[in-house]
């Protein structure tokens, strides 16, 4: 299911002619509109978006074209999640689009932004009528930009929302005249890492759970250090609520304020986490790293990893170091 220029249920627009410089561009949605955010909208700009040619690497397309996720479990259910080779940055200016990831969902609305870094297993299936753009950034590109290691969500901060969407297009356009980049690249993807590096939660405004969170926050990261530790170990949640000097109830309670995800839920999403890390920098056998994560044995690694990301670990690996895709059952 790789993304789609257009949105199939949409009818399709005549197309327009190629411009003198023959390079390709979509006629489908008008350039990013004004920001929406903290700052005062700026008035929208027309024109069209930059379409890269299949191959070309960073794309930007629109929101209600970008198509992503496993097989379809059912009519009323999304696509199973799987893992993408490059980043996505979601931008919806209109409407609201679900992104699901395999134990949580996550609801992105007009004005906020989302980055899903390489690796990352999530579905997406945005209705018809959402208007926004995607960006598809090859990790290749990004060199040594600051980019998230994990999925990221919210609303830019006031001085970077009137500089973020220009720096998105002007990205788009020199990826669709050179797919190898231009010295332009890095200066434009720093501006676009700084921006999600100082995300708020919410709209000019102060997260009203900051007192309950004051405590949560750290009890839950001494849980994650503690846990990470040595998983090998296998230790339960209630053994490690001890050591940390608190009962489970509290632990669970402090994991779901800080985290919005259980104790048990956060400690399966960390070995996940530690599991990619394995897959993709290290040379040590999938059976070791699976003894050394603490699951029950191969088979069980095997079933976690792929009902998490829609990929074995082999073939996660794979596609982390830009090998052939192996023949998966």
């Amino acid at each position: 299911m790789d993304p789609a220029a257009t949105d199939p249920r949409l009818p399709q627009a005549e197309p327009s002619a190629t411009p003198a410089d023959d390079r390709p561009v979509s006629v489908l949605a008008p350039v990013i509109a004004a920001p929406l955010g903290p700052a005062e909208a700026a008035p929208p700009r027309t024109g069209m978006l930059p379409r890269g040619r299949p191959g070309d690497g960073l794309r930007l397309l629109p929101l209600s074209g970008f198509h992503w996720g496993g097989p379809v479990r059912g009519r009323k259910t999304p696509p199973s999640p799987r893992v993408r080779g490059d980043h996505v940055l979601i931008r919806p200016v209109a409407g609201a689009v679900s992104v699901e990831f395999p134990r949580q969902a996550h609801v992105l609305t007009a004005g906020r932004i989302a980055f899903i870094p390489a690796g990352t297993a999530f579905s997406l299936k945005p209705p018809p009528d959402v208007q926004g753009q995607t960006l598809l950034i090859p990790p290749a590109w990004v060199g040594a930009q600051p980019l998230p290691k994990a999925f990221r969500s919210g609303w830019p901060a006031s001085e970077d929302a009137a500089i973020l969407d220009p720096a998105i297009l002007a990205l788009a356009e020199g990826a669709a005249r050179d797919p190898g980049g231009n010295g332009a690249t890095p200066y434009q993807l720093g501006l676009i890492a700084v921006a999600l590096s100082r995300l708020e939660e919410r709209q000019g405004h102060a997260d009203p759970r900051s007192d309950s969170l004051a405590g949560a926050r750290p009890l839950t990261e001494r849980f994650l250090a503690l846990a990470g530790c040595d998983m090998a170990a296998n230790r339960t949640i209630a053994e490690m609520a001890r050591a940390l000097g608190c009962s489970l109830a509290q632990l669970d309670r402090a994991c779901r304020q800080s985290r919005g995800r259980s104790a048990l839920e956060l400690l399966y999403d960390l070995r996940l986490q530690l599991a990619t890390e394995a897959l993709r920098g290290s040379t040590r056998s999938i059976p070791e790293i699976a003894e050394e994560l603490g699951y029950a044995g191969l088979g069980h690694f095997m079933r976690a990893f792929l009902a998490a990301t829609g990929r074995t670990p082999e073939g996660y690996r794979a596609l982390m170091r830009g090998e052939p895709p192996a023949q998966e059952g």
